[in-house]
């Protein structure tokens, strides 16, 4: 019992134990960029916190946005609050075209960061889930220059994804009609 102590309070690990995180990434398109700075013009006019919600799919790992739900939420200039009715609308905006709510993004007034009070209202977790918090309410859209984003990952929690975990795809991406050109 004493060595079992030890080996915890000196950060043995058991073997078996994952030692660091899987690779994760975000892949989301640049028209879910743009979509993600239409839905966030009225709460920058307003100098108020947003927040949306990325649909997409994820295997746990990977995690692909391919659109944008604009819930009705209660804001601040500080904080935000989405209704419970909100995001059933959302869920099953999400079931209806066989997505997954896949990332939740919000925005600070200042710099990007996993705020305590972002870590406690984060309701949804599930293994490839995002949180993407955007500085400035979002005013350097399309870009995600000082962007904060931590995706759920069992058994570490939120780990944080470098600029190279998230890739934009051009476009709408490959499965759209319009992105295919004839032989």
């Amino acid at each position: 019992m004493i060595l079992d102590w030890l080996k915890r309070v000196l950060g043995h690990k058991p073997k078996g134990t994952p030692t660091r995180p899987r690779l994760a990434k975000l892949l989301a398109t640049a028209d879910v960029l743009d979509d993600l700075m239409a839905a966030l013009i009225r709460s920058q006019r307003q100098r108020h916190e947003g927040i949306v919600y990325l649909l997409g799919r994820t295997d746990g790992d990977v995690t692909l946005a391919v659109a944008v739900f604009a819930p009705e939420a209660l804001t601040t200039s500080g904080s935000f609050h989405v209704p419970t009715r909100s995001m059933v609308s959302c869920m099953q905006t999400a079931a209806r075209f066989e997505l997954q709510v896949v990332a939740q993004v919000h925005t600070h007034p200042g710099q990007a960061y996993h705020s305590d009070g972002d870590v406690e209202g984060a309701k949804i977790r599930y293994p490839g889930y995002v949180s993407l918090v955007l500085p400035e309410y979002g005013q350097h859209l399309p870009s995600l220059a000082g962007a904060a984003a931590y995706l759920w990952q069992k058994p570490y929690g939120w780990i944080e994804l470098s600029d190279d975990d998230i890739i934009i795809i051009p476009g709408s991406g490959p499965w759209t009609s319009n992105s295919f050109t004839a032989d």
